[in-house]
């Protein structure tokens, strides 16, 4: 596979360093390892003149989080001039910019490099990164187009992935997960197995949930945070908690996975990710009855999400905030009818939760119909979609 993460598929015996950087990217092992043949690949004479090892040597760096170097040996590859080690250079300063949370930047380095001439290594990341923006920036049906309009290579998984990432942006879940593990089967095919380089399991978890497929989800979550620890990179162990957290129970343990990967994702200066995290931990915080301490974390989501010019996230956390003013003035549910809403959210039918609650299904029907009227909603559709949590007076 071609790009910036491809791995390069040396000859038997080849120990170019920037071969065993990229092959350990891959396959998620050794992170420090990876670090110290990239380092070495770029200080290499013979591997610094190869495009090929610049490219996977700074896609190694990136991806284990080493920024600041990336950064300033993109900056060294731009005082070259030639038009190749220009491309790497804007896409490794790019990279940078969307890891930091710096969208403004990263989308103003993208148009330089549409304007020079993609080559065809690495026009389907640039094509992901520019559909990841746009859907940041609040406008999927501009991501739509962008992708509507390329032309796309077989077996290619970046393009796949950013198809994902619309379809869930437009509503359609069930197409998401289908192109998310479709995404990831094209990375496994081509060895790549590090969330660090695509968190497809994830992405794919989160549209498992739209789904109603908590089973699915939570298994695809478990998945990515062992391989995150197989690699050991803050970042991409804050997104696989922070996953776990998303699509496990709600027993206290969940409000701790998120409480470390917000940490982690401190650590590793990724605001992006961050924000996204905190919106999370803000509903979590609300699920449990924490109204107050779920405010705190909503308005510092909105701070950073402002900051790192993420307008879906700004968006999200103002929503959370009045919903929860509003819920505020709502009248209070029973605490029988505040279970069985609750588990209408975790997407269990009504003889589930029934038998859950070794109850009548007609009772729990009754519940619900008192539920529906008190909270103003249709029916289960918008009650799992609402942004409901349970008030102070409503026991579980």
């Amino acid at each position: 596979m071609n790009g910036l993460f491809a791995v390069w598929s040396a000859e038997p015996g080849h120990d170019c360093p920037a071969a065993v950087a990229s092959g350990l990217l891959a396959a998620g092992e050794n992170w420090t390892d990876a670090v110290e043949s990239a380092e070495q690949a770029l200080a290499s004479p013979a591997c610094g003149a190869t495009a090929a090892c610049v490219s996977r040597a700074l896609g190694t760096l990136v991806c284990a989080g080493e920024l600041v170097a990336a950064d300033a040996h993109s900056l060294a590859l731009l005082e070259r001039g030639d038009p190749v080690a220009t491309e790497i250079a804007l896409l490794g300063r790019a990279c940078v910019a969307r890891r930091t949370g710096d969208l403004a930047r990263c989308s103003t380095l993208l148009a330089r490099l549409r304007r020079n001439g993609i080559r065809t290594a690495h026009r389907s990341l640039v094509l992901l990164w520019t559909v990841q923006d746009l859907i940041a920036d609040g406008d999927p049906r501009a991501a739509e187009a962008v992708l509507c309009e390329e032309e796309r290579a077989s077996g290619d998984p970046f393009p796949v992935e950013a198809a994902a990432e619309v379809a869930l942006a437009l509503g359609r879940p069930r197409d998401a997960l289908a192109g998310h593990l479709a995404s990831g089967r094209a990375l496994l095919a081509n060895g790549i197995v590090n969330p660090a380089v695509v968190p497809w399991r994830s992405n794919a978890a989160r549209a498992a949930l739209a789904c109603g497929e908590h089973e699915q989800a939570a298994r695809l979550a478990g998945e990515e945070h062992a391989a995150a620890v197989r690699w050991g990179e803050p970042r991409a162990l804050g997104v696989s908690l922070a996953a776990v957290a998303r699509t496990g129970p709600r027993d206290g343990e969940d409000l701790a996975a998120c409480e470390r990967a917000i940490r982690l994702l401190e650590l590793a200066h990724a605001r992006a990710d961050l924000a996204a995290v905190l919106c999370d931990y803000g509903d979590l915080l609300g699920e449990h009855g924490k109204e107050a301490a779920a405010g705190e974390v909503h308005r510092r989501a909105r701070a950073v999400a402002a900051d790192a010019g993420l307008t879906v996230l700004v968006r999200r956390a103002d929503e959370a905030l009045r919903a929860a003013e509003a819920h505020g003035r709502a009248p209070v549910l029973t605490a029988a009818e505040a279970e069985v809403a609750r588990l209408v959210r975790l997407g269990l039918s009504t003889r589930q939760i029934a038998a859950r609650l070794a109850m009548a299904t007609r009772t729990v029907e009754l519940h619900l119909t008192r539920v529906y009227r008190k909270l103003g909603l249709s029916g289960r559709r918008e009650l799992r979609g609402s942004r409901w949590f349970p008030a102070a007076g409503e026991h579980r």
